[in-house]
């Protein structure tokens, strides 16, 4: 999951999309300094603009292991 989110990461940083972490990914975050131990997902939250941005943008650029 780690793996995953830094490559988000990188993608929405080279255009410039906005988002943020949400849910259980925020809350072991703060809480575990990481992901929570029993937490299978990863959960991030953005604008419709950014969204439609990764969408057009972003997709195609996710390793081939990672799919959309």
């Amino acid at each position: 999951m780690l793996r995953m989110l830094k490559i988000f990461d990188y993608i929405a940083k080279k255009h410039n999309i906005k988002y943020w972490l949400s849910l259980g990914t925020l809350l072991g975050a703060v809480r575990h300094s990481g992901f929570i131990p029993w937490d299978d997902d990863t959960d991030i939250a953005m604008t419709r603009k950014d969204y439609e941005k990764f969408l057009k943008k972003g997709v195609a650029e996710l390793p081939e292991d990672i799919f959309f």
